[in-house]
């Protein structure tokens, strides 16, 4: 066989070797996706059990199955009289002679 013929055939069997990497790493990855999917959703189950928890313990058995819109809604808090602040004296301005 010649160099070329060689040479090419040398290269073909890298191509099919990086192929098949190729295909095993994206398999791996979709292995990983799966996997990671899966314990988001038991994370995003288990925040939303905490805020659950979190709700009845503020409102009480009372209001953890009502809708936000069914509360009673929340008094402002009163504010203080605003007092006005003294003026402070300020000495006239003096003119300016013109030259």
């Amino acid at each position: 066989m010649g160099v070329l013929t060689e040479t090419t055939m040398r290269l073909r069997e890298q191509v099919v070797a990086w192929r098949q990497v190729r295909a095993a790493l994206r398999g791996d990855l979709v292995r990983q996706t799966g996997e990671r999917r899966a314990r988001v959703s038991v994370l995003c189950a288990g925040f939303a059990r905490d805020r659950a928890d979190a709700r009845r313990a503020w409102f009480g058995p009372a209001l953890s199955g009502r809708l936000a819109a069914e509360r009673p809604p929340r008094q402002p808090a009163e504010r203080p009289p605003v007092t006005p602040l003294p003026q402070a004296h300020k000495p006239p301005l003096k003119k300016s002679k013109k030259r």
